[in-house]
């Protein structure tokens, strides 16, 4: 499923080129000091395609029959991200610009950029921002969210979950009320129980379709208000992630 909004915001491969071109940088601009075995730990394509794949995936709750019975409401595991600093002492001072190794903005005698290293890519590879995008799609979700049709919908969802023995008001209520624990490390019978009607009460309903459709509307409807602001948005987001993504093209 896609959304309108999706084409004005940052997909999560842009992302992932952006953090890419960005530690490349890094790389790049530390190499010109003599940090040569500079090596901060690359970005995880595993996080990246998770991301892509649970950003509509979880929406209206969970709505993939397969992922459910084998994961409940538990999310795919993903590995953790490395925690990461530059060395103490030249390193990091080159890397952020400040330091004692640091004299007159330079590093023994050779100027460094301003903010260091990590200032210069910042700079060449700035965060691509969308904040109008977010706004839109938050009062476009709060609205579909509290559309009388909908909620009659969600609520011929919640009389199915009752019928098989599950008190629940909406697909985005906390389950913990009916013991489902998603902090634990692995699903129990029950949870996957759960899941497993949530899903197949949303397939009777239609209710993800529905809702989809909905917010398909809710969105058109707040493109058309603030079109100018998320064009001028989408403009300085393209160029920012096409930078980043030609530089990544280049050293893939």
């Amino acid at each position: 499923m896609t959304l309108p909004l999706d084409g004005y915001s940052s997909t999560p491969s842009e992302q992932y080129a952006w953090q890419v071109a960005t530690q490349n940088q890094w790389r790049s601009c530390m190499a010109r000091y003599g940090f040569k075995t500079f090596n901060p730990p690359a970005p995880s394509r595993q996080v990246a395609v998770g991301a892509a794949d649970s950003d509509m995936g979880r929406r209206y709750g969970v709505s993939d029959l397969e992922t459910v019975r084998k994961r409940g409401y538990h999310l795919p595991e993903t590995p953790e991200p490395p925690r990461w600093e530059p060395a103490k002492g030249a390193e990091e001072s080159v890397f952020t610009g400040t330091g004692a190794e640091v004299t007159d903005g330079a590093y023994k005698g050779k100027e460094i950029p301003p903010g260091g290293c990590r200032g210069e890519a910042k700079r060449m590879f700035p965060v691509p921002q969308t904040p109008e995008v977010a706004n839109a799609e938050g009062r476009a979700f709060a609205a579909a969210k509290e559309d009388v049709s909908v909620k009659q919908v969600v609520a011929q969802w919640s009389e199915c979950m009752k019928k098989r023995g599950f008190e629940i008001k909406t697909p985005l209520d906390d389950f913990s009320s009916l013991g489902v624990a998603v902090g634990s490390p692995s699903p129990s019978a029950r949870e996957i129980e759960i899941a497993t009607a949530d899903v197949e009460c949303k397939g009777e309903t239609k209710l993800v379709d529905f809702w989809h459709k909905n917010e398909e509307s809710k969105q058109r409807e707040e493109i058309a208000k603030v079109a100018p602001k998320l064009e001028n948005e989408r403009s300085e987001k393209n160029y920012v992630a096409n930078k980043a993504v030609q530089a990544y093209r280049m050293q893939d």
